[in-house]
């Protein structure tokens, strides 16, 4: 039986629309991005659930492994994702795998998404890139970093050394003014570095002097992570929303890699 059969089944016994099937999970999950459209693709088998299979057994009242055997048999060998998607494809089962969202280019998020992520950390904040400049100068920020930082939130920034050797390759390739990349990260330090002072010493500010590879924002168990793509501007760049399910997966990866980077980097002082 697939998981569409099931969906219909129970929400026929237990007299549930749609909507009230998403709203339901959503509450369980805690989490406000699910829609009754979502559900509908589940159990017309376009899309396989994976993250939200404990919570859509929940509101079926059947047993979670009844669903995530009939959804096995009907998973693909590989799945893949888009921004469109309710689920993110893991390459492994739902109970030990992170939970993916991809999105074509990085301009495709929006810049309350973008504000809402880092908003809600409550023990881990990291803004790491080559100048997160939209960050640097958008003005919420600062306030968000200082209630984060009030509430014992630990907050680190790393961007690139902007006396990088090399770094005018890195306008060049992207098609920008020589310098214009230096100036940017230049800026940022400065805006970054009074935020520092209102922050205290929750905050942390450093530089790293080396080829950038990705840039991570990372709000506790959520990251959303661009790797550096060479003669692409970071907004057209392929990038991965990321929720950490379980150990040893590809949200631990990313972290594995930041902590490398920071412990290589050296604070930055105006």
């Amino acid at each position: 039986m697939s998981v569409g059969v099931l969906i219909q089944q129970q929400r026929d016994v237990l007299n549930l629309t749609l909507e009230e099937v998403a709203d339901q999970m959503m509450a369980i999950m805690n989490r406000d991005t699910l829609t009754r459209h979502d559900v509908w693709r589940w159990q017309e088998n376009e899309v396989t659930p994976r993250y939200w299979l404990p919570a859509l057994a929940q509101v079926l009242q059947i047993d979670v492994e009844v669903l995530r055997t009939a959804a096995r048999r009907q998973r693909a060998p590989h799945t893949s994702t888009s921004n469109n998607d309710a689920e993110g494809a893991s390459g492994s089962d739902p109970d030990d795998g992170d939970m993916v969202t991809t999105y074509a280019a990085r301009e495709l998020i929006t810049r309350d998404q973008w504000n809402g992520t880092i908003q809600v950390a409550r023990h881990t904040l990291w803004l790491y890139g080559m100048a997160e400049y939209r960050y640097a100068f958008d003005n919420e920020v600062p306030v968000i970093l200082k209630d984060a930082a009030g509430s014992g939130c630990e907050i680190k920034v790393l961007l690139l050394d902007p006396a990088l050797s090399g770094i005018v390759g890195i306008d060049r390739d992207e098609g920008n003014p020589e310098g214009a990349l230096a100036t940017r990260i230049t800026a940022s330090l400065a805006r970054f570095h009074a935020m520092q002072q209102d922050c205290g010493t929750a905050m942390q500010l450093r530089i790293y002097a080396a080829p950038p590879t990705t840039s991570i924002v990372r709000a506790d168990d959520h990251l959303i992570v661009t790797p550096y793509v060479r003669y692409l501007a970071g907004r057209s760049s392929p990038t991965l929303e990321l929720r950490r399910a379980g150990d040893g997966g590809m949200f631990d990866r990313y972290i594995r890699h930041f902590d490398s980077a920071w412990n290589r980097a050296r604070d930055w002082t105006q």
